[in-house]
């Protein structure tokens, strides 16, 4: 007899006057008799009933935590998982956010929730300006819609566009993702700015002015922060904490302004404006030439900083023996041409101990976007310093200035095309930066 037995159709029982067969004689009664048995079963079974339900609606988004069961939010970062909260949620064949489909798994799906996850291939702001900001989900008796929105990663800080900025000033963010700001942070406790801020519709720039109060004792950094979240800090998010000063072109010290500081360019060429730049605060160093195609040389494109004393920074924060990894030396430079400065580049000399002539050419075009005479930020990392194989090692080694022990530190800018370029340079504010601590 056969025992009755649970199937995905249900219960299946022997049927009213059905012979059972006891005994097989041959392989052919054999597939006869299993033949007759399948169309038994398949007749006493019924098609598993499709899922049906009324048409979903959506009362709410939470996030998964059981914690948090209470909660509701209109917008979420990618990457994130979703509690979609409603009725009718049973059988839902795909949710969409920004008209992207982000895929269903039946076994987190029930009447009053659908779980999701946010894939980052899903249309935000950022790649997409014109996204729908919502939510949608599909079962076989409609569909439901609200308002959310997908948010773009966190803010990033790719460069500071001008450094040397003080309190009242406009300060000038490059980067990605910088869409829907809560505030931007400046260095010390509770300093920030929520109004006033403004960013482009790409999201990769955005402006603020500096406010009051800024304290560098814990720091030199902004952050950006967005409803997705915080930007990161780093090297490139600081701005100048008012050390680190080996000549602003302005200030009396060991260097005296504007001609015993040493060679290359005149006092002449120290100004507070030149055609169409104007000076951060005070003077700046000035170049009006053509400067020569093929690395070609002149004095006035030259700025020697030079003495037998000592003209680095020194004391709390520029330790001897910190890494020179540790430090980058930064100044600012404004252009103001109408021709290409693409192959451009201001190169970085200094001689050290050993004889050895170290050096590092920095395309001006990775950090000036417009020839406009605006002022902009550029930085490199001490190490990249070279001569071959050889570097400093430590800020020590930088302090003992050449086989001599004078202290010199040169940027002469390089035309390295076959054509001269014409343009207006204005250079301030060189010094040395403690970035990492």
């Amino acid at each position: 007899m056969i025992s009755p037995k649970k199937t995905n159709c249900g219960l299946l029982s022997k049927p009213k006057n059905m012979k059972i067969i006891t005994k097989l004689r041959s392989s052919h009664s054999l597939i006869v008799a299993s033949a007759l048995i399948m169309v038994i079963f398949l007749g006493a079974c019924k098609d598993e009933e499709e899922i049906s339900v009324g048409p979903p609606s959506i009362e709410r988004v939470r996030n998964t935590d059981p914690n948090t069961a209470d909660s509701s939010f209109t917008y979420a970062t990618l990457g994130s998982t979703l509690a979609i909260i409603g009725n009718n949620l049973l059988g839902t064949q795909q949710v969409y956010l920004n008209d992207y489909p982000v895929g269903i798994n039946t076994a987190y799906v029930t009447n009053n929730t659908v779980i999701v996850q946010v894939a980052d291939s899903v249309p935000t702001v950022a790649t997409d300006p014109n996204v729908s900001n919502t939510l949608r989900l599909v079962n076989k008796s409609g569909e439901a819609i609200i308002e959310f929105q997908t948010l773009p990663p966190a803010p990033q800080i790719t460069q500071v566009k001008n450094q040397y900025v003080k309190s009242g000033d406009e300060l000038s963010l490059y980067g990605k993702y910088f869409y829907f700001v809560d505030s931007v942070y400046f260095p010390g406790e509770d300093v920030y700015v929520t109004t006033g801020v403004e960013t482009n519709s790409s999201g990769s720039i955005l402006k603020v002015k500096v406010p009051e109060n800024m304290d560098f004792s814990e720091g030199q950094s902004i952050r950006v922060v967005t409803k997705s979240g915080g930007s990161a800090v780093n090297r490139n998010t600081q701005i100048y904490a008012e050390n680190g000063m080996i000549a602003d072109f302005d200030t009396n010290g060991v260097l005296q302004w504007p001609w015993g500081w040493g060679w290359g360019i005149s006092g002449e060429m120290i100004l507070p404006s030149q055609l169409g730049i104007t000076a951060l605060e005070g003077n700046f160093a000035g170049m009006d030439q053509a400067f020569p195609a093929g690395y070609g040389w002149n004095n006035d494109k030259v700025i020697n900083i030079s003495n037998s004393q000592q003209i680095f920074p020194q004391g709390e924060g520029y330790e001897s023996n910190t890494p020179a990894t540790d430090f980058d030396l930064r100044f600012e430079l404004a252009v103001n041409s109408e021709e290409s400065i693409n192959g451009l580049m201001m190169q970085i000399w200094y001689p050290d101990s050993q004889g050895n002539e170290l050096s590092y050419n920095i395309p001006i075009s990775d950090f000036v976007t417009k020839t406009d005479g605006s002022w902009y930020s550029l930085s490199t990392n001490m190490t990249r310093l070279t001569n071959g194989s050889t570097r400093l090692s430590t800020y020590g080694d930088f302090l003992k200035g050449d086989s001599k022990g004078e202290k010199q530190l040169r940027l002469v800018v390089i035309n390295t095309t076959s054509k001269d370029i014409t343009a207006v340079l204005g250079v301030d504010n060189v010094r040395v930066v403690r970035a990492v601590y």
